[in-house]
This record gives structure tokens, C-alpha cells and sequence, in this order.
């Protein structure tokens, strides 16, 4: 396949890494800097999976690196990996590399991504998801790669045929990959994690294993969790209390050094996706008449800290 990265961040760039040993992978980024590392050693991992990385730094070069979406042309595949608050407009500039057969593949955190890449393409191109996968920036183009695990696959419209197509073609170079009808069950499973870890963590600029070591931190994401068990059961999915919340608190344990994007944007004076994660939560409890208390504090908390550099 000839895939198509947008954006070339920490989780893209490991997915950029594993893609190129079968496929013709182009990255594109608006960031000069990162393009330009890109150009000149390749895409740079560490390998600092626990229990699995053994520390060194493989340099990875993908066919083509460019701020241009019009010298890669169109790809078989679309990997998203821009934050939920610039996606659509990534998306319209990407539309140089999209045509009736390509499939656009989101594996963000959160709630409301779909929405904004459906707002460029049909939702019959559209495959959405998420992953295990846990990554930190080093610089331009270097990244640590810190944690592996399923990438999970489904969709809302388009055919199932083309995403197990898609699942296919990365499992040809190596990845996990799981495919489900219900893919929004497996997305809240994920989100119900990230509510757990991702707000605290950059509210209190914590790696993720502080969530399950701190025994204050711990009780505090008991009560996020449950919050989001009972909005993700009347959403319609059918999430199970106590695996959930083991669930939460192991994905803290097993991506200790993992620093989470939404740290990331804070230290370097970002807008956050607290929104569509913790946000996500607030929202659809409102609509559906169910208390979220913990996770609207939260959600204050965090705005208030990024409108200190955000200046709103």
C-alpha cells in the first residue's frame, strides 16, 4: 500500500516506523523542523518499550518526508495523527492525497474526532480506532517509543471488507491488530483510561504510572472512572465496572514512563484535548441526565491551567 501520514508527532512517528517495512510510507507535517529532521536522518525511535526495547536509537526512512501534500499525491491509506482541535483543517489540506478509494484511518484519544475528519470526507471512507501504542517526543523527528500494545479497528460506515483490508496490511509489518464491529465499545474502553490518567497527569504534570502509585491520585481516578462507566452504559455500550477501572490502573502501571500527550501540550504551552476526553464525559452526561461531578472539576481545573498560557 502507499500510506499517508498527517502529521509526524510521537505516536505517528512509531507507526510511520513499523509501516515502512512492507508499504510506501510518505509523512507529511506542517512543521518545518520536523520535516527536516524527517529529511535528513530518517525518522529516529528509542526503543525504550519496557521489558522488550533494549535502549537503542534505529534511524527509519520513510519514501518520501514533505510540508506538501501535493508531491505525495494520493495514498491508499490517510493515518491521522493530528490533535481534535486542527483536524479538519488538516484534513482539507491533506485532500491532495485522498480520492474515492482512500481510506482515512483516526486512532486519537477521545470523542469528536470522527465528527471532524466527516466534516472533508465520506463517512464510508472512514475508519476509526484507537491504540496501545504510548511514545514521548525527544526532538524534531525523535521520538522514545515506550509502550506497544493492540491497535484496535472498526467503523461506523464504511465497509467492514475494506477495514479488515486495512488490518491486513498492518499486520504485514508487524502490528497487533484487532477489528470489531462494536468499535465504539472499544473506543470508551479506551477513553475510560484516559480519563483516569490523561487530565490528572496534566493537571499535576505526572508521568502515568503516578496514577496508580499515588494512593491519592489512585482514589481520585476511581471516582473519574466510575463517572465515565455509567455515561459510556447509557451511550449503549456495555462496560463492566470492575474491569474497567483494573483496566484503567493497569495502563497506568504498564506505560510508567509515559509521559501523555496532554502533559506534552501543557509544558509546551498547547491547547489540550481535555474537551474530547474528559470534556466528552461532562457532555454526554448532561445529555443524558447522569451526574459527573468529578469530571467537570477536572475539566475546569485543566482549562484554568492552559488558559494561563493560553491567555484565554
Amino acid at each position: 500500500m502507499k500510506i499517508g501520514f498527517v502529521g509526524c508527532g510521537a505516536i505517528g512517528s512509531c507507526y510511520a516506523s513499523y509501516l515502512t517495512k512492507n508499504h510506501e510510507v510518505c509523512v507529511m507535517d506542517t512543521s518545518v523542523p520536523v520535516i527536516e529532521a524527517v529529511r535528513k536522518n530518517g525518522i529516529l525511535v528509542d526503543n525504550c518499550v519496557p521489558g522488550v526495547g533494549n535502549g537503542e536509537t534505529v534511524s527509519v526512512r520513510p519514501a518520501m518526508a514533505t510540508t506538501d501534500p501535493k508531491e505525495i499525491g494520493v495514498v491508499d491509506l490517510l493515518v491521522v495523527f493530528v490533535h481534535y482541535q486542527y483536524l479538519e483543517a488538516a484534513v482539507r489540506n491533506a485532500l491532495p492525497m485522498i480520492d474515492s478509494h482512500t481510506m482515512i484511518l483516526c486512532l486519537q484519544n477521545g470523542l469528536g474526532n470522527y465528527d471532524e475528519i466527516a466534516k472533508v470526507v465520506p463517512e464510508e471512507q472512514i475508519i476509526i480506532g484507537n491504540t496501545a501504542f504510548g511514545a514521548t517526543p525527544v526532538a524534531p523527528g525523535h521520538v522514545k517509543h515506550t509502550g506497544v500494545g493492540v491497535t484496535n479497528m472498526g467503523s461506523l460506515k464504511a465497509p467492514m471488507e475494506k477495514v479488515q483490508q486495512i488490518a491486513a496490511g498492518l499486520r504485514s509489518s508487524g502490528l497487533e491488530v484487532t477489528v470489531h464491529e462494536n468499535v465504539m465499545n472499544t473506543i470508551w474502553h479506551k477513553l475510560v483510561a484516559n480519563v483516569a490518567i490523561n487530565g490528572m497527569s496534566a493537571l499535576l504534570e505526572t508521568k502515568n504510572g503516578f496514577v496508580d502509585a499515588n494512593p491519592y491520585a489512585h482514589e481520585a481516578a476511581r471516582l473519574l472512572v466510575e463517572e465515565a462507566i455509567q455515561v459510556a452504559n447509557a451511550c449503549g455500550c456495555t462496560l463492566d465496572h470492575d474491569a474497567e477501572l483494573e483496566h484503567a490502573y493497569e495502563v497506568s502501571r504498564n506505560t510508567d514512563e509515559t509521559i501523555s500527550s496532554m502533559v506534552q501540550d501543557v509544558q509546551h504551552h498547547r491547547e489540550t484535548e481535555i474537551r474530547i476526553i474528559t470534556g466528552a464525559v461532562c457532555r454526554l452526561g448532561r445529555e443524558h441526565g447522569i451526574p459527573t461531578p468529578c469530571n467537570d472539576l477536572l475539566l475546569q481545573l485543566v482549562l484554568a491551567k492552559q488558559s494561563l498560557y493560553l491567555g484565554r
